[in-house]
């Protein structure tokens, strides 16, 4: 069984020791998503997931980039509904500088005015692709149709037109909201020690 510990702050803590190769993975999971954006600003759970990553308050966009490079390391962010996470997976030597570089990325962003411009730009570009396709807007059509005006019958990455009106303080709250110490899971598997995991997370 895993350990899973709730630190005084409230952030939940799972970790499980996995021998069978000398890497680890990282999830921060926030609950927040398509189904918590305000009305009328449909992506911005979206848009906040692809700029996330895009440089912290210390570190640009492309140290972070050059970091996990040189590490041989990833790091992805992903949004839904109902979660938005940020993941990692590096070797078990790098576990302590991934997991800060992580946990920079989930508390400091920097939401630069340039990076939101240009992962808005990519979101809007995709959802005109979508668009385009017939498969995509038939599930459109239903959900639309099964849930009404109920949120469920949101777009996760947004209309043209809603997308096209996100600002930078859009991300920011949106941020702001969800990445609450109450609201976060971390979850970390591979070969470390369950107890030093949830130490290091404590002090991160």
């Amino acid at each position: 069984m895993p350990t899973r510990v709730v630190l005084d702050n409230g952030i939940t803590v799972i970790a499980k020791t996995n021998r069978t190769s000398p890497s680890v993975s990282i999830v921060v999971g926030a609950r927040t998503g398509g189904y918590t954006d305000p009305a009328g600003r449909e992506g911005v759970a979206a848009l906040c997931a692809r700029v996330l990553d895009r440089g912290t308050v210390s570190r640009p966009a492309d140290v972070i980039a050059d970091d996990l490079d040189g590490r041989g390391a990833s790091l992805n962010v992903s949004t839904g509904r109902h979660l938005m996470s940020v993941g990692a997976t590096c070797l078990v030597d790098d576990f302590a500088p991934v997991l800060a570089l992580v946990g920079d990325v989930v508390q400091h962003p920097a939401f630069v005015d340039a990076e939101v411009a240009t992962r808005r730009a990519d979101l809007i570009s995709s959802i005109k692709q979508n668009e385009d396709q017939p498969a995509s807007r038939a599930v459109d059509a239903f959900v639309a149709a099964l849930y009404g005006s109920h949120p469920y019958a949101r777009k996760i990455r947004g209309t043209v037109e809603s997308v096209d009106t996100l600002k930078r303080q859009d991300l920011v709250r949106c941020h702001q909201k969800g990445f609450v110490p109450a609201g976060l899971t971390v979850v970390v598997v591979g070969d470390v020690d369950e107890q030093a995991v949830v130490d290091a997370i404590a002090q991160t």
